[in-house]
């Protein structure tokens, strides 16, 4: 039976909007295309911070250069308790996100107090570091492994008792600098996610997996540690990365035979976990004294007043 007028018309504007509606969606697929493969996407993600700060009294400012040459700022917190120039085993501290590091370094200078020393440097576009190149997660691993290589060449290391702690964003680089380089002995995350996709889902969970492409992913690093003890420490009430991701991280770990520790706090959040909590950084102080084995450690933290 042949369509009526009437039907052949009430068809036409149904095949326009469906017509529109593809080539919408071939137009958003394009744009999203282009966005992720020109990294617009990841670059808008980080969020440095270049207002001024003074150095606090006796941290010491070091400088040392990236792959492509940019020049980066860190700050070397020497241990409490050990003589000038003598070797101590050191941690190098991996920060977040947003700021720099006058900003992040109360995350590791408790570690101080304990025997280690800490260096804890700012990325590229952040901080005092050159205003230099894009920011890509590429250029952020190779400004960590600038940093372990500074680290590594102070005569007031002990070369054999290195380990890397990465916070947040910085777990990510944290964990493939330390799969890549058998100097490091321990490694330790905190509040890290497992992928960028996952990531990128948690926040937006039709576009970000397609606006944000893979690459440098922190579970194949977790994966690649081999024999070297891993610390997962995460807050349960992390409002900003899902607490799934420590769970993930540690399967991902554990399957490739890597020792994994997993140490969650029921009230953690993102931000003030370490701070907060006397026993967040008691544990991550536990870890590094076991598998970096200082000479003296320092009484634990006394918990804070309610």
């Amino acid at each position: 039976m042949a369509d009526s007028p009437t039907s052949e018309k009430q068809g036409r504007p149904r095949r326009r909007f469906v017509s529109s509606v593809g080539r919408i969606a071939v137009i958003l697929g394009v744009a999203g295309l282009a966005v992720r493969l020109s990294g617009v996407a990841e670059s808008l993600a980080y969020l440095p911070s270049r207002e001024p700060f003074a150095t606090p009294s006796g941290t010491e400012d070091v400088w040392f250069e990236s792959g492509d040459g940019a020049r980066l700022h860190g700050w070397f917190m020497p241990a409490v308790g050990i003589e000038r120039g003598e070797p101590a085993p050191a941690i190098l501290h991996v920060h977040g996100n947003a700021g720099n590091i006058s900003t992040h370094d109360s995350f590791s200078r408790f570690f101080t107090q304990h025997g280690f020393h800490v260096l804890v440097f700012d990325y590229r576009r952040y901080g005092r570091s050159d205003d230099r190149g894009p920011l890509r997660r590429r250029a952020l691993l190779a400004d960590t492994r600038a940093a372990l290589a500074a680290l590594k060449r102070r005569d007031d290391v002990d070369h054999s008792r290195i380990g890397v702690y990465g916070v947040s964003l910085g777990g990510v680089f944290a964990l493939h600098a330390a799969a890549d380089d058998p100097d490091v002995r321990a490694i330790a995350t905190v509040s890290t996610f497992s992928t960028w996709a996952g990531l990128a889902r948690d926040i937006l969970p039709l576009l970000g997996p397609l606006l944000l492409r893979g690459g440098v992913e922190p579970a194949d690093a977790a994966a690649r540690l081999g024999d070297r003890p891993y610390l997962i420490v995460h807050g349960l009430q992390d409002e900003i990365i899902n607490p799934r991701h420590a769970d993930l991280l540690a399967e991902a770990a554990r399957a490739a035979g890597v020792e994994t520790q997993l140490w969650t706090d029921p009230a953690g959040d993102h931000n003030s976990m370490i701070q907060r909590n006397p026993r967040a950084r008691d544990r991550l102080v536990e870890f590094f004294s076991q598998h970096l084995a200082p000479g003296q450690t320092q009484p634990a933290d006394k918990p804070d007043p309610d």
